[in-house]
């Protein structure tokens, strides 16, 4: 049973995984592989965030801190995070089904490529295919959802076409990427850092200032003033790190690294 504070941090926590849910979803990357990855993150905080006297703490002390069973514990600390993440335990069951259209010999030549397949008629036809790799998911919606990311054409006579190995919504580039290790990444470890129970050194600057009850119609002007202020201190930061930081380019990057984040939002609760 969760205390009262732990309750609010759930709910707080909630209200920020809804829109890394959005981002999720949008980059094709759905539950499963975001599960795989919480889980390796935990299992490797407490393992080297809370050992005694410099260890790595045991596998015991993790399952208990983490709620993850020793056997997954071990799994996790077996692999390098570099394995962890370019093999996810899990996958999406779309994601399945376009691999296995790609592997499988049922469904496709391995030399030639994937077959063009039925929907629902015959052997090895795409409701199979979804049937064998993709659970209790009908075949129907499994066809909706791959004709929408473009990975599926579907010709008159309702024959199936693959394009796409991998389950890859369009519009998907390094926006994403860079937004969640420079802002969201940072932004965390920040939040992390101040709040720290041990912490010795000053609390980082972390602070945001917002006002309820804007009307639609002043959004714009916000926004206007919003991009103008921001993008003119962070030009001036920019270069008072260039010409008055000290700093090694032979050092790797994000090995040693500082700097601030600067961002405006809109959060519209309905």
């Amino acid at each position: 049973m969760s205390s009262p504070l732990q309750n609010k941090i759930l709910k707080a926590l909630f209200v920020a995984l809804k829109p890394l849910a959005k981002i999720m979803l949008r980059a094709g990357i759905g539950y499963r592989e975001f599960s795989d990855i919480a889980k390796a993150a935990f299992v490797l905080e407490a393992s080297e965030g809370y050992g005694l006297r410099g260890r790595a703490t045991n596998i015991s002390r993790v399952a208990i801190m983490t709620g993850i069973a020793r056997k997954e514990v071990k799994k996790v600390r077996e692999n390098s995070v570099e394995e962890l993440l370019s093999n996810p335990i899990s996958e999406s069951p779309a994601s399945v089904v376009l691999s296995r259209w790609h592997n499988d010999e049922r469904f496709c030549d391995l030399e030639k490529g994937p077959y063009v397949l039925e929907f629902d008629s015959g052997e090895n036809s795409f409701a199979d295919l979804v049937s064998r790799y993709a659970g209790d998911i009908p075949a129907g919606a499994m066809r909706m959802e791959l004709k929408r990311i473009g990975a599926i054409r579907e010709s008159e006579n309702k024959r199936l076409t693959v394009l796409k190995r991998y389950f890859v919504p369009p519009g998907v580039d390094d926006k994403l990427l860079i937004g969640l290790e420079d802002v969201v990444g940072a932004d965390l470890s920040t939040l992390a850092f101040n709040c720290a129970p041990d912490r010795a050194a000053a609390a980082r600057f972390h602070r945001v200032v917002s006002i309820d009850g804007v009307v639609e119609d002043e959004l714009a002007a916000v926004q206007t003033e919003a991009k103008k202020r921001l993008s003119e201190l962070a030009d001036q930061f920019d270069n008072f790190l260039v010409e008055h930081v000290e700093h090694d380019e032979s050092i790797p990057p994000a090995s040693s690294q500082v700097g601030i984040g600067l961002f405006y939002y809109e959060r519209h609760l309905k």
